[in-house]
């Protein structure tokens, strides 16, 4: 990964709710699992102001048969918006480097490759 964000397309205005980023898993018949962080009350803050929702994802890892695709609700060209970092194929040792990236993340649903 390591790519410039880039506006993601078709994503809410606000962060997910855990239900939200469940049914991620359903949205397309080529996801196997869905990853999200549970991000300290600091960066939850900064990002979502004062007194954010318990259950607000705000970084999400849809992992498909062949690659892991990274989103971020993050500050963006002058306001708060979903964002994508592109997809790491799984056959170019993405699944070994997401591997690493994704100790700090936590299976929500699905069926991991790792």
């Amino acid at each position: 990964m390591g790519m410039e964000p880039e506006p993601a397309d078709g994503w809410p205005d606000g962060p997910l709710s855990e239900e939200d980023a469940r049914d991620l898993l359903f949205d397309r018949e080529e996801v196997v699992a869905v990853w999200v962080m549970d991000h300290d009350e600091g960066t939850r803050t900064a990002i979502l102001g004062p007194d954010p929702d318990e259950d607000a994802v705000i970084d999400v890892v849809v992992e498909t048969a062949d690659a892991f695709e990274m989103y971020s609700y993050t500050h963006h060209e002058g306001g708060t918006a979903w964002v994508t970092y592109g997809e790491e194929s799984k056959a170019d040792d993405g699944a070994t480097g997401m591997a690493g990236t994704l100790e700090s993340y936590r299976l929500l649903v699905g069926e991991s490759d790792l």
